[in-house]
């Protein structure tokens, strides 16, 4: 079996029957009705996959959650990608946990106990801009804050049971500042518009998001105050940590599958499927050291190596797709769909923020000694 068996044996263990839930739906229909592999997720219980256990979840490491990516990304694509956005949103929220006033504890129970799915509205760069800061704007008034801003792409944008959106901090008195709000999907002021086009990885959800006057509590304000042991910095690079390392395994999933389809056919030769199998098995363990990082004490070069090997993973995900379709063959390609999906949905892979061209200035100057600076 070409997906590793600690993959699966750590994902059953966690979520049981998911994936046996979601592998009964093919690629396509899971496109069509995402419902369907989203019911399968909150009914595992997945939702809670991040949450400590003391708070009713399965208090999984990022080594657990990169198992269970993996896994769920070789039979379930979209699902995964919007799984990533939900989980990348709770591991952030835990860098804040010694901010939390009470009333984020008790939201994280609700999201293990009730299968509560969040969306995460982060920052969303733009060219000449910072990439991560956000555009999204909460202003003080009172007790509350205001909010306003769109995100698109937003994944799980009509099945989330709550928002989170990275924000600038406007309150007077006060230089602007970041902090992070949670929204409940329910409130008024939030509206939801098509944006998503292409019939690729459309399980996602990402359409939409826009905030317009939306008002939430004070409580429902992560933020960073002078003095704090954390920075609002250091919770953005924890946050982007993870998103690179399940984002990374995401894909390695998809092109798993891709694999393995390989070596069921028989086609090609034993050093072709060989060498497919062998390249993603070591982006896998490149991923486990990142996983085992963040699992450990933070280290300052942690983000730029988890870049550095999200990057080294996108190009063997690319060389394994290419190399397994050729070999499978033109009739494959045409009669079974599943192919032509899993090749057009690898591609998004080199979407994702921080795109590699947008780095190349930063991953220079941070392999010559410098600091990596993400602008």
């Amino acid at each position: 079996m070409i997906l590793d068996e600690e993959a699966l044996r750590t994902t059953e263990e966690l979520v049981p029957g998911l994936l046996a839930d979601v592998a009964a739906y093919s690629l396509i229909d899971l496109e069509e009705n995402p419902s369907n592999g989203i019911d399968a997720f909150r009914k595992s219980k997945a939702p809670g996959l991040l949450v400590p256990e003391v708070h009713g979840g399965k208090g999984a490491t990022a080594l657990q959650a990169l198992n269970f990516t993996v896994a769920l990304g070789a039979v379930a694509p979209s699902l995964t990608v919007a799984a990533t956005m939900h989980n990348f949103t709770l591991a952030s929220m835990r860098a804040f946990e010694d901010k939390f006033h009470g009333m984020e504890w008790v939201i994280m129970d609700a999201i293990a106990h009730e299968s509560l799915l969040v969306s995460s509205a982060g920052a969303e760069g733009r060219s000449g801009e910072g990439q991560l800061t956000p555009k999204t704007t909460a202003v003080r008034r009172g007790d509350d804050w205001v909010i306003n801003g769109s995100k698109k792409p937003c994944s799980l944008s009509r099945s989330m049971d709550l928002l989170s959106a990275s924000v600038q901090l406007i309150e007077d008195g006060h230089p602007p500042r970041l902090g992070m709000v949670l929204v409940p999907a329910n409130v008024d002021g939030i509206e939801i518009r098509p944006f998503w086009n292409s019939p690729v990885l459309r399980g996602t959800e990402s359409d939409e998001v826009l905030l317009k006057d939306v008002v939430v509590p004070d409580q429902l304000v992560m933020k960073v105050e002078e003095g704090d042991r954390i920075s609002f910095d250091e919770v953005q690079r924890i946050g982007l940590t993870w998103f690179t390392l399940l984002v990374s395994a995401t894909y390695l999933g998809m092109a798993t599958t891709l694999v393995q389809r390989l070596f069921e056919s028989g086609k090609g030769t034993a050093q072709a499927r060989s060498e497919a199998a062998t390249e993603l098995r070591a982006a896998l363990l490149g991923l486990e050291r990142i996983a085992m990082t963040l699992d450990s004490p933070a280290k300052p070069q942690m983000l730029f190596d988890a870049l550095v090997m999200r990057y080294a993973v996108q190009d063997s995900v690319q060389r394994c797709v290419r190399r397994s379709t050729e070999v499978l063959g033109g009739m494959e390609f045409i009669n079974n769909p599943a192919i032509g999906y899993l090749n057009a949905a690898t591609q998004a892979f080199a979407f994702h923020p921080p795109t590699r061209n947008s780095m190349w200035g930063a991953l220079d100057e941070a392999f010559r000694g410098n600091s990596l600076e993400i602008v």
